[in-house]
């Protein structure tokens, strides 16, 4: 998510998952054009922290095979878990250089795709795309996910939207359903993940291998918490946690999420120097976060109206102090 999974929110998310387990989060998406010639120490979107050495997964874009290679072993110095080739992205900047969704026009192109990241890079590597493109068809993406199979790709995320659709509309899960029975390798579903029992569903109604929670995320960081114990998993209690189990009320996500905006201003700070990125950044997540909360328009106009970073954190703590509920809805509509 750009704009949104850079090393504060990754931070977020752990520090409201069980330190037991181990999130597989991913970087923003990297431009292979740039990035060979980027610093990381002046790139937002490349910053890592010692927690992310080993354990986060670039999300790259490109075609082209030195600027992958060149990528590629620039990408070793943080020590990556694994690297992601993005073909879902449907961003106008991104298809002009034939990357992103577009992809997902020439299958047999995709897959050399795939085939140039892979002579380079030996260890996990997955791909995200689309359900479709204009229509949602599965002989057309069972014909494309076997090519990215064939030449490469240890396991595929499918965003079960069209490239029409971008964010918005009903995710067709029962299509990766039926894609299912077809790969060797993992199938992983994106789009409309919003609770755990979203994800819960997917691997025990529809059969995929796994979920990958995007935006509601930021509304809800401690899912992977809530997941796991769904699954009965042992849990440690989490870093920013206020008790031994997850928030299940309204009520209680309500509190977890005033918590969570707390938290993240803490992180900002730690990762951040500029105070203007700080804020910008924290405004992105509220404005992304606050739909799911039943009075988040409010807080969001709170946010808003600051007008220097070192107002924002006694701001939040005085929202929280003055609110008798703040309870988050469980969904949001994703049809608009």
């Amino acid at each position: 998510m750009v704009g949104l999974t850079h090393v504060a929110f990754r931070e977020l998310i752990r520090q409201f998952t069980p330190p037991n387990i181990k999130p597989l989060l991913f970087t923003e998406m990297l431009s292979t054009l740039r990035l060979p010639s980027e610093r990381f120490d002046l790139a937002d979107e490349l910053q890592v922290s010692q927690l992310d050495r080993g354990r986060v997964t670039p999300q790259i874009l490109g075609n082209d095979e030195d600027y992958i290679a060149k990528s590629l072993r620039k990408l070793e110095i943080i020590e990556p878990w694994g690297v992601d080739i993005n073909m879902g992205c449907p961003v106008k900047k991104t298809l002009r250089h034939n990357w992103g969704v577009r992809l997902m026009g020439d299958k047999d192109f995709a897959g050399e795709v795939v085939a140039k990241v892979r002579r380079h890079y030996d260890g996990p590597l997955s791909v995200k795309l689309r359900c479709g493109i204009e229509v949602a068809d599965l002989d057309f993406i069972k014909g494309f996910t076997e090519v990215l199979e064939k030449n490469g790709a240890d396991w595929i995320t499918i965003h079960a939207r069209l490239k029409a659709d971008k964010h918005k509309g009903l995710a067709n899960w029962g299509l990766l359903r039926e894609l299912k029975q077809f790969r060797k390798i993992p199938l992983i579903g994106n789009g409309d993940l919003q609770t755990a029992d979203d994800a819960y569903a997917l691997v025990k109604d529809y059969g995929l291998d796994g979920g990958m929670f995007g935006r509601a995320a930021t509304a809800r960081p401690w899912v992977l918490w809530q997941l796991a114990e769904k699954l009965g998993m042992s849990c440690e209690r989490p870093e920013a946690a206020l008790s031994d189990h997850p928030p299940k009320t309204p009520e209680e996500e309500g509190q977890y999420y005033l918590i969570a905006m707390e938290t993240f201003a803490g992180l900002l700070d730690r990762y951040f120097q500029n105070e203007a990125r700080k804020m910008r950044k924290f405004r992105f997540l509220v404005t992304t976060s606050h739909k799911w909360c039943v009075f988040g328009n409010s807080f969001y106009r709170r946010c808003m109206k600051i007008k220097t970073w070192s107002e924002m954190a006694p701001m939040i703590a005085d929202y929280r102090a003055s609110l008798s509920g703040f309870p988050m809805r469980s969904r949001i509509s994703m049809l608009h």
